[in-house]
């Protein structure tokens, strides 16, 4: 008799401890705070976001020659912008604190140098913008510090 309570609570004792471990389980399954029962994916599938990107753009320096204005945000009947030259020089439009200086095309790339006059601080800064559209009467910049989607629009003046 004491064989059978042996062999009964080994089994009861057997039984229990299997039942604990699949609510162990359930509940280990259902607690989303476990991360490190969950595999690690943050890695898979990334790969360089910065990619080398071949210039679609043919510009002709010859067409960005001349004054490219655009109107005063808040004012639209006053205009601001540049003027671009063949000697590689450029000026401001109504811009009096900022003063143009020169410019240079690579490739697609508008590098204008420009000072604040009138200012506390007057050192040089290169403005580096993408020409996104060039035509005989418009001019589309993305400046490489903007926002993704920012563009500045500018038409051709006389």
């Amino acid at each position: 008799m004491v064989r059978f309570s042996l062999l009964c609570l080994l089994i009861l004792a057997v039984a229990c401890k299997g039942s604990k471990k699949e609510v162990e389980k359930e509940e280990l399954q259902d607690d989303s705070s476990l991360v490190s029962m969950i595999a690690d994916s943050s890695n898979a599938g990334i790969t360089d976001s910065i990619a080398a990107v071949a210039d679609t753009l043919h510009i002709d320096a010859a067409k960005l020659i001349g004054k490219w204005i655009q109107p005063v945000a808040g004012l639209d009947r006053e205009t601001q912008g540049f003027q671009l030259r063949k000697n590689g020089t450029a000026r401001s439009i109504n811009m009096y604190t900022l003063v143009y200086e020169k410019w240079v095309l690579t490739h697609d790339t508008l590098l204008l140098w420009n000072h604040s006059e009138g200012v506390k601080d007057t050192s040089t800064i290169v403005d580096t913008t993408i020409i996104k559209e060039l035509s005989d009467t418009s001019l589309v910049l993305f400046p490489v510090k903007a926002a993704e989607g920012y563009v500045e629009k500018y038409h051709r003046s006389n």
